[in-house]
């Protein structure tokens, strides 16, 4: 006998065996519940060749789990790539590229990238923009530059910053990153200008990615994939036969002229001092878990190859980006001793490693976006990742609005909409207001009205009739004849008011009833010298 719950009683004749809810299996035993974990095949870890620890994907029963590989492409500076399975290489040219396209259609996801030149000499190039293509959609990833360094996000043509849901896609930002994320497929994108990196699946995409960052097949052999399937020595090469037609860019339809050959002479020393940050214990943590060699590489060019300083931090700034996607947070931008200090707008400040999503004032807005970035269990790839660096609001404020830069000390809001200190007082709808400090709110009272004295009218012909003055009622005596309407003297004659076209209404004295006004007839206007009158049914 088992009791379900409201304490039914059923009986489970002796063998019968059901599952549970918690991983077991549960059997009737001769009167007696035998409780049996779900066995599990055992579950290895694969050597991932990327560098990137395994994580774990359960089954359907959300029971058992096998480890798999990570697909992870990253791109930063002047452009420096590494594939989906760790290999790295720099790819200067700015035209717009096939970043990552199925080989055989099955999520319809595509992702497009699109370089510029970021030096006056013309032959340094970073990322401008990416592109997403997922069924009906297209999002763009892009910055701003001027005046202002300003991520943007669009959603088939449409703004969309800086949270962004449907059943679909989801964005998130912090002011630095920008993550796009498809559940569905459970992708993963985030773009910061300079840097992006997109992650994927093992499981949905093994051995079914081609572009710009390689097969994702847990083998750096086959990365260098050219259009035609056949494998490049060269990623360089490989990467330019990825180029794709771009209406804004003609000059990038012509074919480009071979790179000249320059006599060989002594280099200047170059010492990138700042690059050695990244193999410091700084970022100690860190190389457990994420080779740091690649970025190192590519810092050491930048600094010594291009004379934008931005660069030099683009590096580190990657890699603490990776950093934080595996809960490893990295405070390295102190260590540059102000080369790489990142300035935040408004009320906010620079914190390394943050929520994606910031919680505002607004409730509605929290529960939608902070529920979509709750961790799974276990090592699943999740909605939302680790740490982020971002611009955020001071510890003991709150974000007025996902909107705003506005950081406030309660969430109090004013009848324009704009927030409010706490001790602020102010007046609406007859009502006194205030952002109490004590329940950090709006709390409000009606207005109070002082008691009138009594008055008596002494002129011959007056009539008392009330007012309203600063939400108050208020006695006062008028003469004869007048009728007052919204605190406003209109004299009657003949018991009609003549001032029949306020607010599209005629208004008549009713009989016996000084000033007692009510609407009898509307006003048409037809275009003609005098207005239509007409009267109003009472039906």
């Amino acid at each position: 006998i088992i009791y379900a719950p409201g304490g039914i009683k059923y009986k489970i004749p002796h063998g019968e065996t059901w599952s549970s809810n918690n991983c077991t299996t549960e059997t009737c035993d001769k009167g007696k519940v035998i409780i049996v974990h779900v066995p599990c095949k055992p579950a290895p870890k694969p050597a991932c060749e990327n560098g990137h620890q395994p994580v774990r994907v359960y089954d359907e029963t959300g029971c058992c789990f096998q480890y798999e590989c990570q697909c992870i492409c990253s791109g930063w500076g002047d452009p420096h790539y590494v594939t989906f399975d760790g290999k790295y290489y720099s790819f200067q040219q700015n035209c717009t590229y096939i970043l990552i396209k199925e080989i055989n259609i099955k999520y319809n996801f595509t992702v497009l990238i699109d370089n510029e030149n970021c030096d006056a000499s013309g032959t340094v190039t970073c990322v401008k923009a990416l592109t997403v293509l997922y069924k009906s959609y297209t999002v763009i990833l892009t910055q701003q530059r001027i005046p202002k360094t300003v991520t943007m996000v669009s959603i088939n043509g449409k703004r969309v910053i800086p949270s962004y849901s449907n059943k679909d896609l989801n964005v998130t930002s912090t002011g630095i990153e920008v993550h796009l994320s498809i559940p569905e497929i459970k992708a993963r994108v985030m773009f910061k200008g300079i840097s992006f990196f997109v992650k994927l699946p093992f499981s949905l995409f093994h051995n079914n990615t081609e572009g710009q960052c390689g097969n994702c097949d847990n083998d750096q052999k086959n990365d260098c994939r050219l259009r035609n399937g056949m494998i490049h020595p060269s990623c360089f090469d490989m990467a330019r036969d990825w180029q794709i037609h771009n209406i804004t860019k003609p000059y990038c339809e012509k074919v480009p002229s071979p790179i000249p050959t320059v006599p060989a002479t002594s280099p200047k020393p170059c010492q990138p001092e700042i690059c050695e940050i990244l193999m410091s214990t700084v970022f100690k943590e860190c190389h457990k878990v994420i080779d740091p060699k690649p970025f190192y590489e590519a810092c050491k060019y930048d600094v010594c190859h291009m004379s934008n300083p931005n660069m030099s931090c683009s590096s580190m700034e990657t890699y603490a980006s990776r950093c934080g996607e595996v809960s490893v947070c990295v405070d390295w931008r102190n260590a540059t001793k102000g080369e790489c200090e990142h300035k935040c707008p408004g009320d906010k400040v620079y914190k390394p490693c943050g929520p994606e999503v910031e919680p505002t004032c607004n409730e509605r807005y929290n529960k939608k976006y902070t529920h979509q970035c709750q961790e799974e269990e276990g090592d699943q790839i999740k909605v939302c990742g680790g740490f982020t660096e971002g611009c955020f609001c001071p510890e003991g404020m709150t974000l007025f609005s996902s909107a705003t830069d506005t950081c406030v000390t309660s969430c109090c809001t004013g009848p324009d909409g704009q927030p409010k200190q706490l001790g602020d007082t102010w007046e609406t709808d007859c009502h006194h207001c205030v952002c109490d400090e004590d329940s950090l709110s709006v709390q409000c009272e009606p207005v109070m009205c002082p008691t009138q004295k009594p008055i008596t009218c002494t002129k011959e012909g007056q009539v008392l009739v009330n007012r309203t003055v600063d939400c108050c009622q208020s006695l006062t005596c008028v003469p004869k004849g007048v009728c007052v309407f919204n605190n406003t003297e209109y004299k009657v004659r003949n018991n009609i008011l003549y001032a029949f076209l306020l607010q599209g209404f005629v208004h008549e004295v009713q009989p016996d009833k000084c000033c007692a006004c009510v609407q009898t007839h509307c006003v048409l206007d037809v275009d003609s010298p005098s207005p239509v009158i007409i009267k109003v049914s009472t039906a």
